[in-house]
């Protein structure tokens, strides 16, 4: 899963043909196009270096490890929604993402980190923690897909699992008489005597399970802001927020036992939860934009957002998602020169000013033209001064 440290290292690498390629795949059964997409992109990134200086030779061998991922069947019966690469000498890097990527391909001194924003603060992303006591799973959702994350390492299977590991033989004692006994598949069966075991005894063991979930998981987590919704009964919820840290746990959840449920049914559920939360976030930016522009603290002009998004200034960007403008950034004189046509030397000005607010804690929102508080520019940007 794409993190923010990952994304810091991308965003750090400097060189003199950085290969940025991004093509849009399917989850399934379409191997040959999803193939073809890619060699597509392979032979265009060629294309870019060869236009930077290097022979047809030197092109292929540095995209070698791209072109090896061709050959690779199990590869592509294995995608997601997006697969980007990222390629310098002696160095690759490629993710299978849940995001709906436009066919790009960037060459350039820096990575091209534009299209996986919405990995890190899309306006659609979530977390969903499937709790039970007797398993956890848990998965990373947007508006249209879900994709299961491995934690495996990092959380007890559940709840027995955890008293059968620990090291308190006495806690072990209290809590199953004698020990134990196996019932009749062999597993593991605690004997409870009267009143030796109550209600707080159990709320107890719930919060130790729960405090173990959330540390593992915080492991993960520790950087990462989006909603995150429990699948959970009900009286669960109150105990596992009294341990949680994750910043961002919301106080509804997907109500029932999550056991035997699909990741389809559990999505749909939750975003039934998570869908309003985004709305609102959307819709209170917005409005946001309008007084700030009464108060000449918001732009809907390219010339002013670029500096003010690279000095740290942009709270609040609105990018079209489906746009390109390319130039430079002159430092000296803090302004932008657009080039009519992208040149070798070229940045993508949107993305630079995307992933500056970013990386300074502004909010990042990739929209549709429609969406945006003013459709006929590419960029509006709330400032924060």
């Amino acid at each position: 899963m794409l993190n923010e440290k990952k994304f810091k290292e991308l965003f750090e690498r400097d060189g003199s043909h950085l290969v940025s390629i991004f093509v849009p795949t399917y989850r399934a059964n379409h191997a040959q196009e999803d193939r073809l997409r890619l060699k597509n992109a392979l032979k265009e990134a060629a294309r870019q270096l060869e236009e930077r200086g290097m022979n047809k030779e030197g092109a292929r061998s540095y995209l070698r490890s791209a072109y090896q991922l061709l050959e690779n069947e199990r590869f592509f019966s294995d995608l997601s929604d997006g697969l980007c690469l990222f390629i310098d000498e002696n160095y690759f890097h490629h993710e299978t993402l849940p995001v709906n990527f436009t066919p790009y391909v960037y060459t350039g001194r820096r990575f091209y980190l534009r299209p996986v924003l919405p990995v890190l603060t899309g306006r659609s992303r979530f977390f969903l923690l499937a709790l039970s006591q007797n398993e956890i799973r848990f998965f990373e959702g947007r508006q249209h897909s879900i994709t299961p994350v491995t934690i495996d390492d990092l959380v007890p299977v559940n709840m027995e699992e955890l008293f059968e590991m620990s090291d308190v033989k006495e806690y072990l004692q209290h809590h199953s008489g004698q020990g134990s006994r196996r019932g009749k598949q062999g597993s593991r069966e605690a004997v409870f005597h009267g009143q030796a075991y109550g209600k707080d005894d159990r709320i107890e063991d719930l919060r130790k399970y729960f405090k173990e979930i959330n540390d593992g998981l915080m492991k993960m987590l520790y950087d990462e802001t989006p909603p995150m919704v429990l699948a959970c009964v009900d009286y669960l919820l109150p105990i596992y927020k009294e341990v949680n840290t994750y910043p961002n746990l919301l106080d509804e959840n997907v109500s029932g036992n999550p056991e035997g449920q699909g990741p389809a049914a559990l999505h749909e559920k939750a975003w039934e939860i998570i869908g309003p939360y985004y709305g609102k976030e959307q819709e209170k930016d917005k409005m946001g934009f309008q007084e700030a522009m009464a108060l000449e603290r918001a732009s809907a002009h390219i010339h002013d957002i670029v500096p003010a998004a690279i000095n740290g200034r942009v709270e609040v960007l609105y990018v079209n998602k489906e746009y390109h403008t390319y130039g430079l950034f002159d430092e000296q004189r803090n302004a932008i020169v657009i080039h009519e046509e992208r040149r070798p030397d070229s940045r993508e000005l949107l993305g630079m000013a995307a992933v500056q607010t970013y990386l300074q804690g502004g909010r990042v929102h990739l929209l549709e033209r429609s969406e945006m508080p003013v459709p006929t520019a590419n960029l509006n940007a709330i400032y924060r001064y």
